[in-house]
């Protein structure tokens, strides 16, 4: 007996049992504050003693279940009109719980990455927002803890708030404005659950199901589903410890390979800007070394320069001819170093130690940010550098335990216990960090919408934001990951009950977090109101190319979801961002014009046979200016002319 009492004592000592063997529990979602699903089945579950009669009760109605052999239970409710507040009550033989001021309206689930995440706090015009949060007591937030599992979890961290000016900085921007619009139109109650986490890949809100379509993946789910899992998890934390101090201790600050006099022949080539890609440096965090040469006229040596170096990930210490001239910390800060006069010679070493602690590294950005820059005399950096590994995460038995390491893991800890819970629809935002995987996430996407659905078992809506535009505009027409991860968007759109918010028109160059948050919900919210609440005089649809055609020396682009008619943002009414490539695939910026309420006319004298067109394809086609009557900004696209 006290063998048992001693096994006893150390399960609850480890949050094992409740302390009362028979209390009823419930998932956190259920608590006060709390907003179910109107005219809808409400599904409401827990645990208790075995085999337990649960009676729950809420604004009139009540039900009863029985919990089975291993205490869970399950009751449905059945459908009643937007209300409240209400106390809802769940009692066993012995145990009761209430859970207050309960309001029924709509409960939509919002997630992706920083972008959703965002707080409205540092959204545009914040103090305003929050001020007129006490404005919508109707509105209700719950925060989904942040927490990674290899395994599925049956609750969620987090509780209710309602909207006060006291809570709402902290809610997600976008949700919020959603939130606040259906609010504002349906007049019911409105709960949205933020389950977002930043810097965060699609791969790690798929469930583990969903993630086997993808053959990839297959030897880190291995790992998930092995018994020694966390044992592994600790030996990786534990080499990686490792890893950092080899960073720490890396050989180049101690025999001085910044020095001129420091034999660099032996290092590799590189490509710079870019994120490193050569095969031994791919794959691991560190630190790399990086060194060019430049040449100077006599008339330039000794002078004061500045030396750009656009962004660095992670870290860098900068040094030209042996003397340090910068350092700094951050992925995504601009790297401008003042050069003294007197460090500048005829011939010039310019030598980076950077340092990478996970994800990709290197020295990226725009090719024309790479430079030296004397008075108004300037001169490129970018092309062939040359490297050296100081220190390689290749060389520790270790995977970064973050939210990307392995798939699932936000699915499994932050999505699966909400499965249950009955809902409107899904709003995401979601896609920046799939970017350098860009075609990719034409598989990955769908692959989502269709798991989650499938998880919840009904077709419910389905709203995405496509990228805004961001990073430094181009002169001239070219390939871009963004473009192509916004295609894979547009793609999903054959999919049933789906929406896309186009904000090509709002996004910042220098933020990959717009503050323009206010837009974002609005456009998402135009699906709902039009889609699933029956105001079908709101327009939500982006103006959508449907096909080109040639005609003599011109290229006719026909769109659909023009509402009233297209529109050209420009005083001079320019229009702006569409490019045409012949058959040797060469893009080249075209003359545009709306004609008529549906047409865009391209005048392509000097492309003798054009096969596609494109519009607003780029990191950031900041010059985008084609809208509907409506003010939704045109969808970006590739098409081939027929």
């Amino acid at each position: 007996m006290k063998k048992y009492l001693v096994i006893l004592v150390a399960m609850l000592g480890c949050g094992l049992l409740p302390m009362n063997l028979g209390a009823i529990s419930m998932p956190h979602i259920f608590a006060d504050h709390m907003v179910l699903q109107r005219d809808a089945e409400i599904a409401l579950w827990g645990k208790s003693a075995p085999k337990e009669q649960i009676t729950v009760e809420l604004n009139g109605v009540k039900k009863r279940g029985l919990a089975n052999a291993s205490g869970q239970w399950k009751v449905v409710l059945p459908p009643m009109e937007a209300g409240g507040p209400y106390t809802l009550t769940v009692s066993g033989k012995s145990d009761t719980l209430s859970f207050v001021d309960v309001l029924l309206g709509e409960v939509w689930i919002c997630s992706g990455q920083s972008n959703m995440e965002f707080r409205l706090s540092s959204a545009m015009n914040s103090a305003k927002e929050i001020a007129d949060a006490d404005n919508y007591p109707g509105l209700r937030s719950f925060h989904v803890g942040q927490v990674m599992s290899h395994v599925p979890l049956n609750d969620v961290e987090g509780e209710w708030q309602c909207c006060t000016s006291a809570t709402a900085g902290d809610f997600s921007a976008v949700g919020y404005f959603f939130a606040r619009e259906l609010y504002r139109r349906l007049g019911v109650p409105i709960g949205f659950i933020n389950t977002s986490w930043g810097g965060t890949d699609i791969e790690s809100w798929m469930s583990m199901e969903a993630i086997e379509q993808f053959p990839k993946y297959k030897r880190l789910q291995e790992r998930m589903r092995s018994p020694r899992f966390e044992e592994y998890v600790q030996r990786s934390d534990e080499n990686r410890a490792k890893f950092v101090e080899s960073m720490k201790e890396e050989p180049g600050m101690a025999e001085q390979w910044y020095s001129t006099s420091y034999p660099k022949d032996d290092w590799k080539e590189l490509v710079v800007p870019g994120l490193w890609s050569n095969d031994d440096l791919v794959a691991i965090d560190g630190v790399v070394w990086q060194t060019c040469t430049l040449e100077l006229p006599e008339e330039y040596v000794g002078k004061e320069a500045i030396l750009s170096l656009h962004v660095i990930d992670d870290d860098d210490i900068t040094w030209i001819n042996g003397q340090r001239v910068g350092e700094t910390a951050g992925y995504d800060v601009r790297r401008l170093y003042h050069v003294p006069a007197g460090v500048l010679k005829e011939h010039n070493e310019i030598t980076l130690k950077i340092s990478d602690y996970r994800g990709g590294g290197g020295l990226y950005g725009p090719a024309h940010e790479i430079y030296l820059k004397i008075g108004d005399k300037t001169w490129p950096l970018s092309g062939t550098w040359r490297y050296k590994v100081s220190a390689s995460s290749s060389d520790f038995d270790f995977v970064e335990y973050g939210p990307n390491a392995y798939p699932s893991l936000l699915y499994n800890a932050m999505v699966n216990a909400l499965t249950g819970l009955s809902m409107r629809g899904v709003i995401w935002y979601q896609g920046e960090n799939n970017t350098n995987r860009a075609s990719e996430y034409f598989d990955l996407f769908p692959a989502l919408i269709n798991d989650w659905r499938e998880k919840w078992g009904k077709e419910f809506p389905f709203y995405w934001v496509q990228l805004a535009n961001y990073m430094e505009p181009v002169a001239e027409p070219g390939e871009s990951l963004w473009a192509q991860v916004r295609a894979a968007q547009t793609q999903a759109l054959s999919l049933p009950h789906t929406g896309q918010a186009v904000i090509i028109d709002i996004g910042e160059a220098n933020d990959i977090h717009p503050k323009n948050k206010q837009d974002v919900g609005l456009r998402l919210a135009r699906h709902a109101l039009h889609k699933d609440y029956g105001f079908s005089d709101v327009v939500c649809e982006s103006p959508f190319a449907d096909t080109a055609h040639r005609v003599g020396d011109k290229v006719i682009v026909q769109f659909a979801h023009v509402a009233e008619g297209l529109m050209v943002k420009n005083k001079y009414g320019y229009l702006m961002s569409f490019a045409v490539a012949g058959s040797d695939g060469v893009y080249k910026w075209v003359q545009a014009k709306v004609v008529g309420k549906n047409r865009v006319v391209l005048s392509c004298p000097d492309i003798s046979t054009p096969v596609s067109v494109r519009y607003a394809w780029g990191d950031n086609p900041d010059d985008a200016n084609l809208y509907n009557s409506a003010g939704l900004p045109a969808t970006p696209f590739e098409i081939e002319i027929e």
